[in-house]
C-alpha cells in the first residue's frame, strides 16, 4: 500500500511533485507502460526514491545519462517488465563554438541561454564543458527544439545538434590525487579536507542542504564517510574518496581523494 508523503518524512518543498510522481505510478499500474519524471535535483530524487519505494507492483530506477549524473530521471514500469537505460527519454544537445573567436562559457551561460528559450529547468540534466563546446543532457520532447532554436550563447555564436546517448563518448574528466589528515571520517572533516575549508564553513553548506554524498542530500556533518563515496559540494566541485589509508603517528587518518577540476 502507498505510504503518505507526512508518513515517508517528505521535504513540505518536495510534496507537490511526489504527488506527481505518485500519478506517474499510477498510470504505470494501470496502462502498463514505462512512465518518466523530469530530471530531478539530489534532494528531489532522495524523496522520490522513498515514495517509490512504498509501490511493490512497480520496478523503478534512476538515470541521469551517465552512471555519473547528479540531476536524474526516475522511470518507473510494472514489476513483470524490465527497464534499462536505454529506455529513458534522454538526448545530448551538443553545442559547439568556434573557441579560437569564442570568450569562455561557463555552466551558467549555457544554462541560461537554453532557459532563455523557455524551457523549464527540469527538463535539462547536467551539462558537461570541454574545451570549446558542451553535452547537454535534456529530455527527449524538447532536444530537437533547442537544437533548432539555440544560436547564441552569451555573447558567442554557436552550433547545436541533438545526439543519441549511444552516439557520444564521454572523455574522461580531468582530475587529480590530493592526500590529507583528518581527525575523524566525518563528512564536515573529509569534505573540509578536501576543499579546503574551515569546518564551520563546510557545516553551514552541510545545514543548507548543498552536500552530497553520492549523490543524496546530507544534513548531519557528523555522518561518516567510505572509500569509493562521491561528496559533491555545490558551487565547489566534487571529490571521490579513494583510499583510508590507516593512521599516521600523530594518530590522524590518512585519505586520498580523486578531485574532479
Amino acid at each position: 500500500m502507498k505510504k503518505t508523503a507526512d508518513s515517508l518524512n517528505i521535504k513540505p518543498e518536495n510534496k507537490v511533485l511526489i504527488s506527481r510522481i505518485n500519478d506517474l505510478a499510477k498510470q504505470t499500474l494501470q496502462k502498463h507502460v514505462y512512465v518518466f519524471s523530469d530530471f530531478l535535483t539530489p534532494a528531489q530524487a532522495e524523496d522520490t526514491l522513498k515514495t517509490a519505494e512504498s509501490f511493490r507492483e512497480l520496478k523503478f530506477m534512476l538515470f541521469g545519462g551517465n552512471n555519473k549524473s547528479e540531476r536524474r530521471v526516475i522511470g518507473f514500469c510494472p514489476d513483470y517488465m524490465e527497464i534499462s537505460d536505454s529506455d529513458f527519454p534522454i538526448d545530448i544537445v551538443r553545442i559547439s563554438s568556434n573557441k579560437k573567436f569564442s570568450a569562455k562559457m561557463s555552466h551558467r551561460d549555457y544554462l541560461g541561454s537554453i532557459l532563455g528559450l523557455g524551457i523549464d529547468r527540469s527538463k535539462t540534466g547536467d551539462i558537461l564543458i570541454f574545451d570549446g563546446s558542451a553535452l547537454c543532457y535534456v529530455k527527449s520532447e524538447i532536444s530537437g527544439y533547442v537544437a533548432a532554436n539555440l544560436f547564441k550563447v552569451g555573447k558567442n555564436s554557436v552550433e547545436a545538434e541533438v545526439l543519441s546517448l549511444d552516439k557520444v563518448c564521454i572523455p574522461e574528466a580531468k582530475t587529480e590525487e590530493k592526500s590529507f589528515t583528518v581527525s575523524s571520517l566525518r563528512l564536515d572533516a573529509v569534505a573540509g579536507g578536501a576543499f579546503n575549508m574551515a569546518r564551520g564553513k563546510i557545516q553551514d553548506l552541510i545545514e543548507g542542504e548543498k552536500v552530497f554524498v553520492n549523490f543524496m542530500t546530507q544534513s548531519s556533518p557528523s555522518k561518516n564517510v567510505s572509500e569509493n563515496d562521491m561528496i559533491s559540494v555545490r558551487g565547489f566541485g566534487r571529490v571521490k574518496v579513494l583510499s583510508v589509508n590507516g593512521r599516521t603517528k600523530k594518530d590522524r587518518i590518512s585519505i586520498t581523494v580523486l578531485k574532479y577540476i
